[in-house]
């Protein structure tokens, strides 16, 4: 995925928070994707105006002692939610 792909998420999603998980739930497509806190940040930080380097820049700040692996987590879980149709590239 390239670093200026712009992810937004797909319209009716709701987040909900469950044991320290979360779920994004799509009501009227039935449609219900388990993940964890770190793919919770990054879904909300995927907001149809930042790119990934965006929000790899955003969490690198935040959290610099794991900035060797933020590109691959947010890159990865993007992926994967572009995958099971929670986002898409503007």
């Amino acid at each position: 995925m390239k670093g200026s792909a712009i992810p937004a998420p797909i319209a009716g999603f709701q987040l909900e928070a469950l044991d320290g998980e979360i779920v994004l739930l799509h009501p009227t497509r039935n449609l219900v994707v388990h993940g964890n806190s770190t793919c919770a940040l990054i879904w909300q930080l995927c907001d149809g105006i930042r790119s990934v380097d965006e929000i790899v820049e955003i969490l690198t700040a935040a959290y610099p002692e794991a900035s060797a692996e933020i590109r691959s987590d947010v890159t990865t879980t993007i992926q994967t939610m572009l995958e099971q149709g929670v986002l898409q590239t503007m």
